[in-house]
């Protein structure tokens, strides 16, 4: 435990002799509680500006008040923390990763202040073991949510890219409503689907319409990985509710006029073009591995563009990181959250999406993503203010998910990638029209 967790003041219960009977006498019409952190700064997720000098509550899982000092009701607690000088914020939701890795993996998210997951491409049952494992205590991990396989057609991404472990391929509407209906019976939390035109074949109109007509009627969102513009108007066209990744192409603005008309949802995910590109460096020897550099960093940069255009007509959007891609972190992306303050969030603005506003996308607004009454006690205790420099969120003091306390632990990422398995892969799809000639010329330009 970090040093200041010596503030931890245990309360002897009171005995039934004689010379407690004061004291017990006190305690009656006093809120039994398990832990009280107090004279904190506190930011509840509902406010931008934060609370001085605040007291939390916590009651087994849930928060039992979340305020001013000078309004809390009168309590007990077992635990009593000092939050003096420190700050506390919402457990992160990052709607968007791929974790299911391993234990280490989960619990670098947790003990680095990610309370929540959502993995967008796993294998189903197992993503279904992992959500078993973590729900009855097993392992140190965030709450997970999962999309399973992702579907699309035969050859299409992700399986012409990533293997047909985390795809599903469909072919006709029939198809496509029996497996959102198999997706939802298994348990998946939502439907994701592939939407690559630059690297091989698509789903059709129909067929993403059958997709999303299936999942609703289920009551299961949408959510699709997209790319270009050409993706992002197929989806626009079939009712998806989010896509996973900003557009890194560019979008026009009738496109972006039509999608906040929509109310279309996007998870931007900026910082993942960026870790490509990094990591691609590694092959800057290769003609391919020059494309891919270029490619990536300048999707970077138009990723962050679009997102500066979409919010400026309105647009929605909610944190997801790409987590478990190049350079992406098992944890707070704190890279992320300054492309995100770079493209004109603020903050406040950036909190709220990785906390209120994901929550109600998971549709679990009325138990995660604020420190208010009744919800879970999930959050994040920091030595300095993560929204005064994001590169804060690296002095984390204690994590609590569901009332329980978790020290920091090492902030995991993932292992390097097998390029040249890679340059094999992306040779065979359409991605490989003209880029030996483009990597040449700018090569010798």
């Amino acid at each position: 435990m970090p040093a200041f967790i010596l503030g931890y003041v245990l309360f002897e219960e009171a005995s039934d002799t004689p010379n407690s009977l004061t004291n017990l006498f006190g305690k009656i019409g006093m809120l039994q509680v398990n832990t009280a952190i107090e004279k904190v700064t506190l930011y509840d997720g509902v406010k931008y500006k934060p609370a001085q000098d605040a007291t939390l509550l916590i009651s087994g899982e849930k928060i039992a008040y979340a305020g001013p000092h000078s309004k809390a009701p009168a309590y007990q607690a077992q635990a009593a923390l000092d939050g003096k000088g420190l700050f506390a914020l919402p457990g992160l939701i990052d709607l968007h990763v791929h974790g299911l890795v391993d234990g280490r993996t989960l619990g670098s998210f947790l003990q680095n202040g990610v309370t929540t997951i959502r993995d967008l491409a796993s294998d189903p049952f197992e993503a279904l073991a992992w959500k078993a494992r973590e729900q009855s205590g097993l392992i140190a991990s965030p709450r997970i949510f999962v999309s399973g396989p992702v579907l699309t057609c035969h050859k299409g991404y992700p399986e012409n890219v990533w293997g047909p472990k985390v795809a599903a391929s469909i072919q006709g509407r029939y198809q496509a409503q029996d497996k959102v209906k198999r997706l939802a019976g298994l348990g998946m939390d939502v439907i994701k689907i592939g939407m690559e035109h630059e690297l091989g074949p698509c789903l059709s109109e129909t067929e993403v319409a059958g997709i999303v007509n299936a999942a609703h009627s289920l009551g299961k969102r949408v959510t699709a990985h997209i790319t270009s513009e050409e993706d992002f108007e197929a989806c626009l066209k079939g009712g998806v509710d989010e896509v996973a990744h900003m557009p890194s192409r560019p979008v026009s603005d009738e496109l972006w006029e039509e999608a906040v008309k929509k109310n279309i949802l996007i998870l931007p995910t900026l910082h993942a073009h960026a870790g490509w590109a990094e990591e691609w460096k590694r092959r800057g020897d290769h003609p391919f591995g020059q494309f891919c550099q270029h490619g990536f960093r300048a999707g970077h940069h138009q990723s962050q563009k679009n997102l500066e255009r979409f919010l400026s007509l309105g647009g929605r959007v909610a944190y997801g990181t790409d987590a478990g891609n190049p350079h992406m972190p098992f944890g707070v992306a704190v890279k992320e959250w300054k492309d995100l303050q770079s493209a004109g969030l603020s903050p406040g603005q950036c909190l709220e999406m990785a906390t209120r506003a994901a929550a109600k996308v998971l549709g679990a607004e009325d138990k995660l993503g604020t420190l208010e009454k009744g919800k879970f006690a999930d959050l994040g205790l920091y030595q300095h203010d993560p929204l005064k420099d994001a590169q804060n969120f690296r002095t984390l003091q204690l994590v609590f998910k569901g009332g329980r306390p978790h020290s920091p632990g090492p902030l995991e990422f993932p292992k390097p990638f097998d390029l040249d398995f890679w340059i094999h892969q992306w040779e065979k799809t359409r991605f490989k029209t003209g880029w030996q000639e483009s990597a040449g010329a700018r090569k010798n330009g």
